[in-house]
């Protein structure tokens, strides 16, 4: 399983699940999953690398990425142990609220509150 995406809580919050070594193809596939949904209305992301043993570099330079974190509909992005040089981007070019988390259950827990709230940023 390099990439799973699916809904935790149609339509508000959308799991991408990456396990294994992760390649660029993957994260395209997950990317493009993804912008189907945000074009219809905003979303939540809870991005749960826990399982990733390794994300290509080349990720970092696809231009979809910044079409996707920087898409208007997107609301809070929920990160799981994210590593390396991924972690270091995340923190250097997501616009949109973007949190870190070291287990599935607080982020799930955080996006869930955010949507009872009606957090849209």
């Amino acid at each position: 399983m390099p990439v799973q995406v699916e809904w935790l809580e149609q339509p508000w919050i959308l799991a991408v699940d990456y396990g294994g070594d992760v390649t660029a193809d993957d994260v395209r596939k997950a990317i493009a999953t993804s912008l189907k949904h945000l074009k219809e209305h905003p979303v939540h992301f809870l991005i749960d690398m826990s399982q990733s043993v390794s994300v290509d570099p080349d990720v970092l330079e696809l231009s979809s990425l910044s079409e996707w974190i920087y898409h208007p509909n997107g609301r809070w992005f929920a990160y799981v142990q994210p590593g390396g040089a991924f972690k270091t981007f995340i923190k250097l070019r997501h616009r949109n609220p973007v949190r870190l988390f070291d287990d599935r259950n607080t982020a799930l827990t955080f996006l869930q509150k955010a949507v009872e709230l009606g957090i849209q940023t």
